[in-house]
């Protein structure tokens, strides 16, 4: 196999995978619906393989689990488990930014920067662009991991990354949510710039909890219906 049809496989591979994904988000795909590599390949127009890898990683993602005949279980959040899961955030992600304040290098640094940068410009010149929004958050998030210096907390973070995808398109469709994001957001782009891992996990700690309350509030979700509340640090 050449290079180039390595290249052109990975790519099928990775595209596959992210139409399902964003089907099984936006509940296209529904909640125990049976999918087949057979259906799925017939209805993107691909071969079985590239299918068979993707339901692979939607696996490790969370999002499905195997059934016999080379098929899947659509099996997607409880209101519980979106709240579990930004907990779990607000914990790892603070220290993941802590980390990130002492450990990122420069050329991190100044790309986290960039990608601000195009979060205040879509914000300016492309309000309503609530996904474009959201892929930004994630890559915003995603290089904190990465930035962190630990291998551990970027494997555990980056698939939550994915499974509270739908939760934040959700949660930047509040009110004023936008703008609000930003100023987090430049907030724990300060804190890391200075390299203060006490201020990076404050700002970080505020910055998920506030989010949490604009999806609670998008989706009238009750607090005391929920195991655990997730206090917002001052």
């Amino acid at each position: 196999m050449t290079g180039k049809s390595i290249r052109q496989r990975g790519g099928l591979r990775l595209r596959v995978y992210h139409q399902l994904r964003d089907w099984i988000l936006q509940d296209h795909y529904h909640n125990g619906m049976a999918l087949t590599e057979a259906r799925v390949s017939q209805e993107l127009g691909v071969s079985r393989t590239p299918v068979r890898e993707a339901f692979s990683q939607l696996e490790l993602d969370g999002l499905v689990v195997s059934s016999p005949n080379r098929s899947v279980i659509v099996q997607r959040f409880t209101d519980q488990d979106i709240q579990d899961l930004y907990e779990v955030r607000s914990r790892m992600e603070s220290l993941a930014a802590a980390r990130a304040a002492l450990n990122m290098t420069d050329e991190q640094r100044a790309a986290l920067g960039c990608i601000f940068k195009d979060e205040v410009d879509m914000t300016r010149n492309e309000p309503d662009n609530l996904s474009g929004m959201q892929d930004l958050d994630a890559a915003f998030h995603d290089l904190i991991f990465a930035g962190s210096g630990s291998k551990i907390l970027h494997k555990i973070l980056a698939p939550i990354n994915v499974q509270t995808r739908e939760a934040r398109l959700v949660s930047l469709s509040g009110s004023g949510r936008c703008s609000g994001q930003l100023d987090e957001h430049a907030a724990i782009l300060d804190a890391i710039g200075k390299r203060d891992s006490r201020l990076a996990e404050q700002a970080m700690r505020r910055h998920i909890a506030r989010a949490q309350n604009s999806y609670r509030s998008v989706t009238h979700l009750q607090e005391d219906t929920l195991w655990t509340k997730t206090p917002e640090q001052p």
